[in-house]
């Protein structure tokens, strides 16, 4: 009504912030969602975090469906990576022509299986601002407004303008940025990570930790939105783990141990060897996605190459 144009006005008219508009923006929606719905503070909320989630949901998708390729081919990436830095430290023509044409089959690589680098990032970047915006409005409107937030709670934190008097708020949402943080992106689910992966994890974990007692000060309506939107984080994760919705959203499957060890050691019998037998990496393992690359046990060639080694020696032995 009045009061909710009148709140989002005044935010509008706001000097000094950078995210003074979509802040204005955020609140608008609040204050609709309010106002349509006549849910109480906390639910309206946790209503238009879960919009916000759904709109964004397909950017989320595109970005996990990148990531879940690139996470498929990440050993050619490495080994062709290795070569490339092994030309270059060469410092002689033929070293940079190597690893030149690294480079090329390495991309020719990336675009046979629709990887591009910027994909994995596309959500980060247009969701940060939003989420950004979430809270910072939040902020201002339980420190400012005044538009009946103070009787918007429930249960023991009543006035979504205090901070919760039980700090299970805060410790909640500490568990379920710990519990996000450790399931990662759902493309990367399956595999192994890296060294520096698993630093920035573990670094956010500790994150997860030390913000508990950093905003335990927080308003209770701040705490309201982080839960609800970390909560429906992990419950998206989770949802794209599975193989019906990942199959329905055009996502690759989870690659498992078995495909896993296939991979590298296709890797290794490609790259381990003089530099002609590396340079055509596309005959010793499979670079485009599909079901053989895809499936969960490796090709059974041992037993042929057993029976065909076990003919061959008793030929020789009649010889």
């Amino acid at each position: 009504g009045d009061v909710s144009a009148q709140a989002t006005a005044d935010l509008t008219a706001r000097d000094g912030y950078l995210l003074k508009y979509p802040m204005a923006a955020v609140e608008g929606l609040l204050h609709t969602v309010h106002d349509s719905t006549g849910l109480p503070w906390w639910q309206t909320i946790a209503l238009a975090t879960l919009l916000g989630r759904v709109v964004l949901f397909p950017l989320q998708v595109y970005q996990s469906r990148g990531a879940a390729r690139m996470t498929l081919i990440k050993p050619q990436l490495e080994a062709y990576s290795a070569r490339i830095k092994a030309g270059y430290s060469k410092k002689t023509g033929a070293g940079l022509d190597d690893a030149e044409v690294a480079r090329l089959e390495m991309q020719q690589l990336m675009d046979r299986n629709g990887v591009r680098p910027w994909s994995t990032m596309g959500s980060a970047l247009v969701g940060m601002p939003v989420w950004v915006s979430f809270f910072f409005a939040l902020r201002k409107m339980v420190y400012v407004d005044g538009v009946g937030l103070s009787e918007g709670g429930m249960l023991w934190f009543p006035d979504l303008t205090q901070h919760d008097p039980y700090y299970m708020l805060p410790v909640l949402s500490g568990l379920s940025l710990f519990g996000m943080v450790s399931l990662g992106d759902a493309g990367q689910a399956g595999a192994k990570p890296d060294a520096q992966q698993q630093m920035v994890k573990n670094v956010m974990r500790g994150a997860a930790v030390v913000i508990v007692p950093a905003t335990a000060w927080f308003e209770s309506g701040v705490f309201i939105y982080w839960l609800t939107a970390n909560a429906l984080a992990v419950t998206q994760t989770l949802a794209l783990r599975q193989p019906s919705i990942r199959s329905a959203v055009g996502m690759p499957p989870m690659p498992t141990a078995a495909s896993s060890s296939a991979t590298e050691s296709g890797m290794l019998s490609a790259f381990g060897g003089e530099p002609a037998a590396a340079a055509a990496p596309p005959k010793a393992a499979p670079l485009i996605l599909d079901e053989a690359l895809l499936s969960a046990t490796p090709p059974q060639a041992g037993r042929p190459r057993g029976k065909t080694a076990g003919g061959r020696g008793k030929k020789r032995s009649k010889r």
